[in-house]
């Protein structure tokens, strides 16, 4: 795979984030998606699961502003989403996990309904659906995530599937939306 490639690979990941499709990512958008997530589990952004959520979108959209953000504005264009994965996430793995470990452990708590630290995988698609994925997209993503075959998502699942998308050059499809 080209570093065209990976940019490529990277671009496919705007749409999920951009949730209101004004071309730009905010952290607007970002709170929306925790919305969108709780909204679908049911769960109240002032409960426990729900607060740790809106928390973990909070740090993971800040972390990126960070290196993404270039001219301040508080907008993320496309162009500066991929210059910032190109330059910080690829080969950055402990980069990457320090940035989102609080937003995955919290999407992973939320769609957990018996509070087992995983999640089944129907309830893995419900999140992905969640983040506008197709049905059938969800059903196939959520089911490739269980990448040891117990019916499970773990938070360390979730984290490795998403670790190898954005931290390496590996052809690996989009694991959410597509566009």
């Amino acid at each position: 795979m080209s570093l065209s490639d990976y940019r490529q690979k990277i671009a496919s990941r705007f749409d999920t984030f951009d949730r209101d499709g004004d071309g730009v990512v905010t952290e607007a958008d970002f709170q929306q998606l925790a919305r969108s997530i709780l909204a679908e589990f049911d769960e109240s952004p002032s409960a426990p699961k729900g607060n740790a959520l809106l928390r973990g979108a909070q740090h993971f959209w800040q972390s990126f502003a960070d290196i993404a953000d270039r001219d301040g504005d508080g907008r993320i264009t496309e162009d500066e989403f991929v210059q910032a994965a190109c330059d910080h996430l690829l080969d950055n793995p402990a980069g990457f996990v320090d940035m989102v470990r609080p937003w995955a452990v919290a999407v992973v708590d939320v769609a957990d309904a018996d509070d087992s630290g995983e999640v089944t995988v129907e309830e893995w698609e419900r999140m992905l659906r969640a983040m506008r994925a197709t049905p059938e997209r969800a059903r196939v993503k959520a089911a490739q995530l269980d990448t040891d075959g117990d019916g499970l998502v773990s938070v360390d699942e979730v984290l490795n599937t998403a670790v190898r998308f954005y931290t390496t050059e590996e052809p690996i499809a989009d694991f959410a939306v597509a566009r």
